[in-house]
């Protein structure tokens, strides 16, 4: 099982900082966990760092930054392939846009930048024309990916589908049925990745149109069903 944290175990809050956990979440993720013999990680755009804070305790097997940083199951960071840095210039551009337009959130990543303007939707034009000029001044290292109300600039070299396959060559993963559920653009590599390896990609407007909550209430009646197994 592979899981999205934002807009699918998660609302999707004004910025990123302000998610609100639900207060059964972590309990069901670790009962799942355990009914799945450990196969179940956490695939997110967030840094791991972001991830573990908002899941602590627990450390899964998961994917940070669309799968630039992969922990495996025995704790250990993948060892990832060499990653073209941000230039220092479209930081600051990115930066500028938040400073030139009230709502807009930006996301100083490690390995990219996300631009949010879920609080400016009318600056979704001007979001677009910078971040898509930068990004093709260097078409191969870089790509301006489209979200939900965002558009983050990232290497092409790593998405989420590549953490997939990784995880599936190790236990618990391997030789299983991986099923990946998400709601994004950012989700699709996931999905299609999951798909060639024999699962199934579970898009959340397509399959719960009740958003997170509805994909958490499916995931109880998965963990009564593997109990009763």
């Amino acid at each position: 099982m592979f899981l999205d944290l934002d807009g699918t175990l998660v609302d999707i809050a004004p910025r990123p900082e302000l998610v609100h956990m639900p207060p059964r979440l972590l309990d069901l993720l670790l009962r799942l966990h355990t009914a799945l013999s450990g196969a179940l990680a956490v695939i997110s755009g967030r840094p791991l760092g972001q991830l573990d804070a908002l899941l602590t305790p627990w450390r899964p097997a998961a994917a940070g930054e669309h799968g630039a940083q992969c922990r495996l199951p025995s704790g250990d960071l993948a060892v990832a392939r060499p990653l073209p840095a941000v230039p220092v210039d479209w930081r600051l551009a990115a930066d500028a846009l938040a400073s030139e337009i009230a709502g807009i959130v930006v996301e100083q990543k490690a390995t990219g930048i996300a631009v949010h303007y879920r609080q400016a939707p009318a600056s979704e034009r001007r979001v677009h024309d910078v971040l898509g000029r930068l990004a093709a001044q260097r078409p191969r290292d870089f790509t301006a990916m489209p979200g939900l109300m965002l558009l983050e600039i990232r290497p092409r070299a790593v998405d989420k589908g590549v953490a997939v396959e990784t995880l599936m060559q190790l236990q618990p993963f391997a030789g299983r049925i991986p099923v990946f559920v998400g709601d994004d653009v950012t989700d699709e590599d996931g999905f299609r990745a999951a798909e060639a390896l024999g699962g199934y990609g579970l898009q959340v407007h397509r399959h719960f149109p009740g958003g997170a909550a509805e994909v958490r209430e499916w995931l109880e009646g998965v963990l009564k069903i593997l109990q009763a197994e």
